[in-house]
């Protein structure tokens, strides 16, 4: 499911240095899974987010941010 994020937010949610998309590496599962659950109810806006969210499950969520969480920034 990680893979899904990669062409945006970088392999292992490492993104380009310099990009305004945020990197995911290292960020607390909490946060990750609150902004997620955020763009999926649409309480928070971004180009593709919303629908990007809309197709995961909340324990796919959970699991996505769980991942990243353990990444090193």
């Amino acid at each position: 499911m990680a893979a899904n994020c990669a062409p945006c937010h970088g392999t292992d949610g490492h993104a380009v240095r310099g990009s305004t998309i945020a990197g995911l590496a290292g960020r607390s599962s909490a946060e990750i899974a609150d902004i997620m659950a955020q763009y999926k109810e649409g309480k928070r806006s971004a180009t593709v987010m919303q629908q990007i969210a809309k197709g995961f499950s909340e324990a796919e969520i959970i699991a996505i941010a769980d991942y990243f969480s353990k990444q090193s920034r």
